[in-house]
């Protein structure tokens, strides 16, 4: 079964979830220096200032792209993989706030001066939800039609 629909929409999640990794969620700029911030770390506009890492969000970024992954490969259990979708999308929900509040550290810590700007890469955990739970109903459906096969037999 690992060519139903709920297999394509798992990939692209998880897709969607690696490229938090290299795709800017957030600007942050005060006239002065710009940095881009991603999944993984804070960067500066300049070369001259040192980037800064972000651990806990890349780690929780990250168990979220290994759960997609996971995800798909165990197709023999549906009533595991609906779990696993499930705390995927508390997982992902995580990610969204923890962009939430860097862009709101970053804002504070910046100055009264400073622009966050959203990029696009910010509306991915938000797609990737409705991804996981388009997935949820597709692994649903198909127990239930396994299940009401069972019940014919």
């Amino acid at each position: 079964m690992i060519q139903r629909i709920q297999t394509i929409y798992l990939f692209v999640a998880a897709v969607l979830t690696f490229c938090l990794f290299c795709l800017p969620f957030a600007n942050v700029g005060n006239g002065f220096m710009s940095l881009s911030v991603t999944a993984c770390n804070i960067s500066p506009s300049t070369p001259l200032m040192q980037s800064s890492k972000m651990w806990p969000l890349a780690t929780v970024t990250l168990c979220a792209a290994i759960f997609c992954l996971i995800t798909i490969f165990l197709y023999a259990n549906r009533a595991r993989q609906m779990k696993i979708v499930r705390y995927n999308i508390a997982v992902q929900a995580i990610v969204m706030i923890g962009m939430v509040i860097c862009c709101f550290y970053m804002q504070r810590s910046a100055g009264s001066m400073a622009t966050v700007s959203p990029r696009f890469a910010f509306v991915i955990p938000a797609v990737n939800i409705i991804l996981l739970i388009l997935a949820n109903r597709g692994i649903k459906a198909d127990d239930d039609l396994v299940k009401s096969a069972d019940r014919l037999r």
